[in-house]
C-alpha cells in the first residue's frame, strides 16, 4: 500500500530546485522511477511530494564537447544504447547501456537515475568511472563539478544536499590506441550485478600501456572500487595476460562484500571479480592494439 503522495511536475531546473527546497526531506525527485516506486510500493520511503524531472528538456540531451562527451542526467539508457555519438565516440557506455535490466527498464530509466540511486551493483557507474566522468550539480544559486567516482558515499548514498539536482555527465571521449570492455555477471543478462567491471587500457606508439582505469562494482563494496594500484601496475609496461593477472589480484584486496549478501558469497564475489576483471582487461587490450 502506498501513502498518498502529491505529484508536481515542474518545467524548469530553478522550479524544481525551489520545491526541493520548500518541502525538504519529505520531497523526493523522480526520473525513470525504476528503483523509487519499487521502494514506495515495498514501504521503504514514504515521501509526500514526488517533483518529477520528466518536463525539464534541459536534463535530456547527448551533446558532442569535442574530447568529451555531454549527456543531461534525465536522458534514458535506451537513449544512450542508441545513440550514434555514444557508441562511436564513447563504446564503453554503449557496452554497459546495452546489458542493463529489460528492454522495458531501459527505456524508462535514466543515466541521472542510475547514479543518484546509488546502488553498488548499478552498471553504468563502473563504465562511466572507467571513462574518467564528472557530474554536474546544481543547487540555489550554486553549481558544483566533481570527479564521479566521489560523488558516491555509501550505499544509496550521494554527496548531493537536499536541495541540489544532478544536471548532466561529462565522459571522456575514446581517442587514438585505445580499448575498452564492460564484462557483468548476473544470474540472468537482466539481473542485478552479481559483479561488474570496466577496463580502459591506452597504449603508446612503442607498444606500452600509457594509461589504464579499472572499475568494479556489483556490491563487492559500499561503493564502486577504482582499482588505482592495478592501473599503475600496468602502466608504462609492456602488458601480457600475466601482467593481467596480476593486476586483478591486485584489485581484489579492495574488496569488502557483504557476508550476507543473497546474490552470492563473499568468496564467490571475489574469485569472480578476478576472472572478470582480468577478462575486461584481455579485450580492452585487444581492442587498444586493433586500433580501438
Amino acid at each position: 500500500m502506498v501513502d498518498e503522495f502529491e505529484y508536481l511536475e515542474p518545467e524548469t531546473i530553478p522550479e524544481a530546485i525551489d520545491l526541493l527546497s520548500k518541502f525538504g526531506p519529505n520531497a523526493k525527485l523522480i526520473a525513470g522511477g525504476t528503483d523509487l516506486l519499487l521502494d514506495m510500493k515495498m514501504g521503504k520511503v514514504k515521501p509526500k511530494f514526488l517533483i518529477s524531472l520528466d518536463k525539464i528538456s534541459d536534463l535530456r540531451f547527448i551533446a558532442d564537447g569535442g574530447e568529451t562527451l555531454r549527456i543531461g542526467a534525465m536522458t534514458t539508457i535506451a537513449e544512450i544504447e542508441k545513440s550514434k555519438l555514444i557508441k562511436d565516440r564513447c563504446p564503453l557506455l554503449s557496452e554497459a547501456a546495452q546489458v542493463m535490466g529489460s528492454v522495458q527498464i531501459r527505456n524508462m530509466a535514466t543515466i541521472g537515475g542510475n547514479i543518484c540511486n546509488a546502488l553498488p551493483s548499478a552498471d553504468l557507474p563502473p563504465a562511466l568511472v572507467a571513462l574518467d566522468a564528472t557530474v554536474k550539480v546544481v543547487g540555489k544559486n550554486c553549481e558544483k563539478t566533481m570527479p564521479l567516482e566521489e560523488f558516491f558515499a555509501g550505499v544509496r548514498k550521494t554527496k548531493l544536499e537536499q536541495s541540489e539536482i544532478l544536471k548532466e555527465v561529462q565522459v571522456r571521449a575514446t581517442q587514438g590506441r585505445t580499448g575498452t570492455s564492460f564484462l557483468k555477471l548476473g544470474k540472468t543478462h537482466v539481473d542485478l550485478a552479481i559483479v561488474n567491471a570496466a577496463a580502459r587500457i591506452t597504449l603508446a606508439k612503442s607498444g606500452e600501456c600509457k594509461e589504464a582505469r579499472i572499475a568494479i562494482g556489483g556490491g563487492v563494496a559500499p561503493t564502486l572500487i577504482r582499482a588505482r594500484e592495478s592501473e599503475e601496475m600496468l602502466e608504462g609496461r609492456m602488458i601480457d595476460e600475466n601482467l593481467f593477472a596480476k593486476a586483478a589480484e591486485k584489485a581484489c584486496e579492495k574488496l569488502s562484500p557483504r557476508e550476507t549478501s543473497f546474490r552470492a558469497s563473499p568468496w564467490y564475489k571475489a574469485e569472480a571479480t578476478k576472472a572478470i576483471v582480468k577478462r575486461a582487461l584481455a579485450k580492452a587490450f585487444e581492442r587498444a592494439r586493433a586500433g580501438g
